[in-house]
């Protein structure tokens, strides 16, 4: 399975509401599962902008000279690290949990060490971070209170076990490490849901912190069974939201990931509008769809495969859209 989009391996488990993005070792932010590539350095005057990821060759070349090098020297910790990392890169979370076991070992007091180990287990375990994931995120806190990777899988961590509270503190103080607004915005919203999800029964909306500031909505896509054959892992598949009163069918949110992820969580917010002045939280309700391509595009073609809910109030959680039906 390879990795999703360049930005930060925190938004492996942020649900997409932090479904995205921590920029400097992948591409994550969701408060259940997601992941990335670390940018490579860009070639032309250009780009240097925007650097280019890394193709998957240089990946694997750089896969086989760490090798080569813990093979060499097995104490050599810089190269254990990058074997790990780019494992990751490539979708190998196996392989990148046991390279980080061993890298731990030889850097016991390495935080960051601690929870990059802690989110690959937690990819392996899909996508939840309860058992030994939880052990190396406690320690990694022990060893640097304030690290922002380890700060945001403690609440998902907790956020898993249904301790909203839990989930709010440690989301707060991740806040509270980082002003990169790209970074920020994922963890407030994940930091609504929880609010949302942690009100009492029978709290008014207008009583919710959540209810008027409402800017998302979370759920899973899940595959019919009957559609199972008709999916290759590398298929591209759209998960997006448009206004309900039906006026455009323009997206007003739209989420990219790979068919080899299903079944996946998502999470719909501000931050994946696709142009600025048309949002997701300008809208009381939005219909969800999603779209599994072959060719891996955002225009519809006979033969995709598709599936459709809604409409759904803003601050939904825990809806299920399912891919139900091929494209004619």
């Amino acid at each position: 399975m390879s990795a999703p989009a360049p930005r930060d391996r925190l938004s492996r488990f942020l649900l997409p509401a932090i479904g995205l993005l921590l920029a400097g070792t992948a591409a994550w932010f969701l408060v259940r599962p997601g992941s990335g590539l670390r940018p490579a350095p860009s070639t032309t005057a250009a780009s240097s902008a925007a650097p280019a990821p890394l193709s998957a060759s240089q990946v694997e070349r750089g896969i086989e000279r760490a090798r080569e090098a813990v093979e060499k020297d097995a104490s050599d910790a810089a190269s254990w690290a990058m074997l790990a990392h780019s494992h990751e890169m490539v979708g190998r979370f196996e392989d990148a949990a046991k390279a980080y076991a061993r890298l731990i070992e030889l850097r016991p007091q390495d935080a960051q060490a601690h929870a990059d180990y802690a989110d690959a287990l937690g990819v392996v375990n899909k996508g939840s971070l309860q058992g030994q994931p939880a052990l190396l995120i406690a320690r990694a806190l022990e060893l640097e209170p304030t690290n922002l990777k380890a700060l945001v899988l403690a609440g998902k961590e907790a956020f898993e076990r249904k301790q909203y509270a839990q989930a709010i503190t440690m989301w707060d103080k991740a806040l509270a490490a980082t002003q990169d607004a790209t970074m920020r915005r994922p963890i407030e919203t994940s930091i609504a849901e929880a609010r949302a999800l942690g009100a009492p029964a029978g709290t008014p909306a207008s009583a919710s912190p959540a209810a008027t500031a409402a800017t998302f909505v979370t759920g899973r896509v899940t595959l019919a069974a009957t559609l199972q054959s008709k999916v290759s892992p590398d298929d591209t598949v759209f998960i997006f939201a448009r206004p309900a009163d039906g006026k455009s069918r323009m997206p007003i949110a739209l989420l990219r990931k790979r068919a080899g992820d299903l079944p996946l969580d998502f999470a719909l917010d501000d931050t994946l509008a696709m142009v600025p002045t048309a949002k997701l939280s300008q809208h009381e309700q939005v219909l969800l769809g999603v779209r599994v391509s072959r060719r891996g595009d955002a225009i519809p073609v006979a033969g995709d495969l598709e599936g459709e809910l809604g409409p759904v109030k803003l601050g939904s959680t825990g809806l299920t859209l399912e891919i139900s039906r091929e494209r004619p």
